[in-house]
């Protein structure tokens, strides 16, 4: 008789925490801006940034502070 295979299937482990994000693309300042907002209802002591990136246009976050 035959055994069944019951091994669970693998799971890639994936680092996703508030400081360190997957890197996340935003179409415009504005909505980099409430992304930041809606971010640091939640935790507090996060310090964050909008920068646009030069290769896409896109809008992304950092810890960063801009020379601006």
């Amino acid at each position: 008789m035959p055994r069944k295979n019951n091994t669970p299937k693998h799971i890639p482990y994936e680092f996703r925490t508030a400081r360190a994000p997957l890197k996340k693309r935003f179409a415009s300042r504005q909505a980099a801006l409430a992304a930041i907002k809606e971010l640091q209802k939640y935790h507090l002591e996060l310090e964050l940034d909008a920068y646009q990136s030069p290769v896409d246009s896109g809008w992304y976050l950092t810890t960063k502070k801009s020379s601006e």
